[in-house]
């Protein structure tokens, strides 16, 4: 739980409510003449009180703001990860069964260290469930695709089966020791500023045998379509250019247009811009 959760929750209700009656007490004191407080500590109590009663209907106004952005991004997200989903099945030939797919951000929590957050995921029910794995830049697949800005796939059966922990505790490495098989990375990658930044990556995950079907020039070319349509719809400057198969986007555009995506995540996908 972030420190902005903590404020905006019951804790800062209950601190209002006692700040509030401290002020309304030292007020009623001072019109008892039981105490006398210099002019400067009236008026100071006086506009205390007025913005603590105002407090509580901007917070709660801003707590709905940001449930609603929050189902907004979660929806989309959800769109757009179930198209990318389908257009690898269509892709591959793959039983979406078999599939999951993730994204991910980087967050900066106040106090403690940069992490990897993931923010969806669609999946069919057999798939594994969550690791409870803290994941972080240089832990894992993702964790190297996040550190070094580029595509990583494995099969981390045979890393499993090696013992090679890739930046995991072993307890960490425990938990996720035979959950995964194939696992392929993309980064999200955003040119807004004066360079480039990684700002978090998509992950795909399958069946033991499938690396090379799902590390092909067409998977990459999905994943990489669909982590641009991500960066722009959330904001953010996509890189300049692609780097995979140039009918990725094509690809998940089909796939958008047979679930009946909203027309801005079409428009989302674009063209391929070529290096």
């Amino acid at each position: 739980m972030t420190v902005s959760r903590v404020w905006t929750g019951p804790v800062l209700d209950v601190a209002l409510a006692v700040a509030a009656a401290l002020a309304a007490a030292l007020l009623a004191l001072d019109r008892a003449s039981l105490w006398t407080p210099s002019d400067t500590v009236v008026v100071t109590l006086v506009v205390l009180t007025a913005v603590m009663a105002v407090v509580p209907a901007v917070v709660k106004a801003v707590t709905t703001v940001r449930g609603r952005r929050t189902v907004a991004l979660r929806e989309l997200y959800d769109d757009l990860l179930s198209g990318a989903l389908w257009a690898v099945v269509d892709a591959t030939g793959a039983d979406p069964r078999d599939l999951a797919l993730a994204g991910y951000r980087l967050v900066r929590p106040w106090g403690r260290a940069v992490r990897l957050a993931r923010v969806h995921r669609v999946r069919a029910r057999r798939r594994p469930v969550a690791s409870g794995v803290r994941w972080a830049p240089g832990k894992g697949v993702l964790g190297e695709c996040v550190a070094t800005g580029g595509v990583v796939a494995r099969d981390v059966t045979a890393l499993d089966a090696a013992g090679e922990r890739q930046g995991l505790t072993p307890e960490e490495f425990r938990r996720v020791s035979g959950k995964y098989a194939v696992v392929v990375a993309v980064p999200l990658v955003d040119d807004s500023g004066p360079s480039s930044a990684v700002t978090g990556c998509l992950v795909l995950d399958g069946p033991r045998g499938w690396l090379d079907r799902l590390s092909s020039p067409e998977v990459l070319g999905v994943l990489e379509a669909t982590a641009r349509a991500l960066q722009r719809l959330t904001g953010q400057s996509p890189p300049a250019s692609g780097l995979a198969a140039p009918d990725g986007a094509r690809r998940l555009r089909t796939a958008l247009e047979q679930q009946e995506s909203p027309a801005g995540h079409l428009a989302a996908v674009g063209e391929r811009v070529a290096p």
